[in-house]
């Protein structure tokens, strides 16, 4: 099964991600938009996990979740990426200032690294994806849109991690929590 690492947002982040992409409206053609149910935060994405270590994936989360103290992410600001070039992503940012989304993460990779899984060689850039670019043909339309565009700041509080399966559709990607994990400090 494929699996993820993500937080789920709350009803009013995911009503202003909603937003915004009725704003960028324009862009239909060119973008696939997120629906509500696929909105969430990625910490890390596993891949393709054999269905006998789903559990030890989901020990180790759990593991993660309780040396990890709840936090506030401030969601806010739009953007794309690449950052130059044709657009594939649209994206939203998020920012968690005392730095307990970045050691929540480094714990993530530390821990699934331990069982088997390689660590990311980018550098984590926390996110919230709006919208997959089919074929950018827009002549930097959509970038120049999205740069004049601003969400938020809207403010949401974790108090748990989730183990999330993927599975792939003809249309796009269904998610289910396969476990749910309380923060230590939640």
């Amino acid at each position: 099964m494929r699996l993820f690492t993500a937080i789920e947002l709350n009803d009013e982040v995911k009503a202003a991600l909603r937003k915004a992409q009725r704003s960028l409206a324009a862009f239909d053609r060119a973008v696939r938009w997120v629906t509500s149910d696929q909105m969430h935060l990625t910490l890390k994405f596993l891949g393709e996990v054999p269905d006998a270590s789903a559990g030890e994936v989901s020990a180790a989360t759990g593991r993660i979740a309780q040396a990890s103290s709840g936090f506030e992410l401030v969601v806010g600001g739009c953007g794309c990426f690449p950052p130059k070039g044709r657009v594939r992503v649209v994206w939203v940012g998020v920012d968690e200032p005392s730095g307990a989304l970045t050691a929540c993460n480094e714990l993530c990779e530390s821990q699934y690294a331990q069982i088997g899984f390689a660590r990311e060689h980018r550098a984590f850039s926390p996110h919230l994806t709006l919208g997959r670019v089919r074929d950018d043909k827009t002549g930097g339309r959509l970038r120049d849109a999205v740069a004049d565009f601003e969400v938020g700041p809207h403010r949401h509080s974790v108090a748990d991690l989730c183990v999330v399966r993927s599975t792939l559709t003809p249309g796009e990607a269904e998610y289910a929590v396969v476990s749910r994990h309380p923060l230590g400090g939640a």
